[in-house]
């Protein structure tokens, strides 16, 4: 029983965990958030 609870809390806790980081790399916008963003060739300026 405490098992399960536990097991269900981790996965509550990813699944936020998960969001939140979503919802805070989209404030960064599109460059900011990519992992190649200091070596991309396009420099962001040009993509729409």
């Amino acid at each position: 029983m405490i098992f399960n609870i536990v097991f269900g809390a981790l996965i509550f806790g990813y699944a936020g965990w998960a969001v939140f980081r979503h919802i805070k790399k989209s404030k960064q916008g599109k460059c900011a958030a990519c992992s190649l963003a200091k070596n991309c060739e396009t420099k962001c300026d040009s993509v729409s």
